[in-house]
């Protein structure tokens, strides 16, 4: 399993200049180490903030280990070329490995040790029946039960535990006779941690009140919104970040890290939220089905065939959202508890149509203008909403499109194609052709969905020439306060700019978290009601009959001829 944290992701993106010193000018330099630790790839680190002047060596000296283990603990930094940049963050290898306790055998006495320290390190002990262990941050069950050489099931026991799910400064008892406390019923009333929850490396206070447990003889979806209150937040992340193609990594790191802020933003507003990411790359699934049906929902995987297998593994324990690939929509029709964020394109291609229809003026033609080869999956998508909303229309090829252009009237043109890398081509040519004939005193309105957006061989430009209409999933509208308060923060935070994905983890995780810390574990019968309108997408998700979810938010955006953009729904 592999789990990421917020410091290792500033890693990739953190970066700043450091001045040059002569060598009459050098300084011994200080290195104070760290108290900051982090989890990465199974491993723990210190994160390291990079002072002017120190050096790999200086640094590795301080915290006892080689150069060679740092260059390999940041191969993304690229360190031996590149060397340190003031205020980077650097991860430094933890020698005492929370993994050391299966390397050997522990000793009798260096139990006796670990908890004393244990007893030490929390100032106070009970009636020697247990001691006191506060739970630190990467900490889990397993571990903590490995460290004091006692049984999972007598430390659960002993707090009346009813899961393995531990917080970050809970105080576990841990007893001193394991034996006596195995094999007993969970009786009375849990321990309840009050401690703050960490969101990124900041802890922000929260007053969350015990969850409302569910009532099923009420269960009448009004009252659902009578008894909204504030609930914990559980979230598991599975996300390909290990996956071979350099850019799709980017994406998803980007996505991570609006997902990151978005639940930090939430923390401030008292919503307590555990995130517990998984790197899905490589076809592995790490997760467990335990961990899937005790968490409130989860992001991801992405690809069609990677939710299949979580699918199998979840067997409709919990809510899984596909994040990113509109193809998944198909599995909504077959598999329950399945929500496809992104908008599909028919949704689109609908939304499109119903655009054209109501711009419609007396005299004007639409034309649908398809590559000479036609193909087939696009264009009879688009046929089928015209012929439904009773839309006249014609279908050319380029070269006969303006043959088929009215002068007294508006041409209304739809690019027929696949929108693929082969698209390109045709789509190229289209434009410049469109752009003639406008030129030409033939009025011309070309509508799209968001494909047509994401060819880098097409500058932006040639879409004001051609007046675009485009029903999208994705646009932002950077006049809006939200917008450039995202912006400040996300700029502040990763001192980068945020790409498309990044908005896309911010805006889905702010829609779910806020309505599963609202409405607790009732949270998806809301759906149904609650709409979200996010910094670059909306949500209005709409039923299947096998029980998932589609989203059918559709965004409006024009591109003027005065080289604005509009966003007009």
């Amino acid at each position: 399993m592999k789990r990421f944290f917020l410091p290792a992701i500033a890693i990739l993106l953190a970066t700043a200049s450091m001045p040059r010193i002569s060598a009459q000018e050098y300084v011994a330099p200080k290195v104070t180490i760290s108290k900051e630790k982090v989890r990465a790839g199974g491993k723990v680190f210190y994160s390291h903030v990079v002072q002017e002047r120190q050096t790999i060596y200086s640094i590795s000296k301080a915290y006892g280990v080689t150069m060679e283990e740092i260059y390999d603990a940041n191969p993304a930094l690229k360190l031996e070329t590149e060397g340190l940049k003031k205020d980077q963050i650097l991860l430094v290898p933890y020698k005492g490995d929370i993994h050391e306790t299966e390397a050997r055998p522990e000793t009798a006495a260096e139990a006796e040790t670990t908890i004393a320290e244990a007893i030490q390190e929390n100032e106070r002990t009970d009636d020697g029946e247990y001691f006191i262990h506060r739970v630190k941050w990467y900490e889990d069950l397993d571990a903590i039960a490995r460290k004091y050489k006692v049984s999972k099931e007598s430390v659960k026991n002993i707090n009346k535990m009813t899961s393995d799910k531990v917080r970050r400064k809970q105080e576990l008892k841990i007893p001193r006779d394991p034996a006596a406390w195995e094999g007993r019923a969970v009786t009375g009333e849990p321990v309840v941690n009050n401690e703050p929850e960490v969101v990124g490396q900041e802890e922000i206070e929260t007053d969350i009140p015990d969850e409302v447990e569910n009532d099923e003889n009420r269960g009448a979806f009004d009252d659902l919104f009578v008894r909204e209150g504030r609930h914990h937040v559980d979230i598991t992340m599975l996300l390909p970040f290990s996956t071979t193609k350099s850019g799709d990594r980017i994406s998803f790191m980007d996505f991570y890290c609006g997902v990151l802020l978005a639940s930090r933003v939430l923390g401030s507003e008292g919503v307590n939220i555990d995130i517990h990411t998984f790197d899905v790359g490589g076809g592995n699934m790490p997760v467990t089905g335990q961990r899937l049906a005790s968490t409130d929902f989860a992001i991801g995987p992405v690809s069609k065939n990677d939710i299949m297998k979580a699918a199998g593994i979840n067997d409709e324990a919990t809510w899984i959202v596909s994040p990113l690939d509109m193809q998944v929509e198909s599995l909504t029709d077959s598999l329950k508890r399945i929500i496809q964020a992104p908008t599909p394109t028919h949704i689109q291609v609908k939304d499109m149509v119903d655009w054209i229809k109501s711009d419609m003026g007396h005299g004007d033609r639409v034309i649908v203008v398809t590559p000479s080869t036609p193909e087939s999956g696009y264009l009879d998508m688009v046929e089928s909403e015209m012929d439904k909303a009773g839309l006249p229309h014609v279908t050319s090829t380029l070269g006969s499109m303006h043959s088929q252009m009215v002068t007294g009237g508006v041409n209304r043109i739809v690019l027929a194609c696949e929108y693929t890398e082969r698209s390109t081509v045709f789509l190229i040519e289209a434009l410049r052709n469109l752009y003639m004939f406008s030129s030409k005193n033939s009025e011309i309105v070309l509508y799209s969905t968001s494909k047509i957006r994401t060819y880098d061989q097409i500058e932006v430009e040639q879409f004001h020439k051609v007046n675009l209409h485009a029903s999208v999933t994705y646009s932002v509208d950077y006049e809006s306060k939200e917008v450039k308060d995202f912006l400040l923060q996300y700029r502040a935070l990763y001192n980068t700019e945020p790409s498309r994905s990044a908005y896309s983890g911010y805006d889905l995780m702010k829609y779910f978290a806020t309505l599963s810390h609202k409405y607790g574990k009732k949270w998806p019968k809301a759906l149904d009601r609650v709409d979200h309108k996010g910094l670059q997408s909306d949500f209005k998700l709409v039923r299947t009959h096998s029980g998932s979810y589609v989203n059918n938010a559709v965004r409006r955006v024009v591109y003027n001829p005065d080289y604005s953009v509009s966003l007009v729904r």
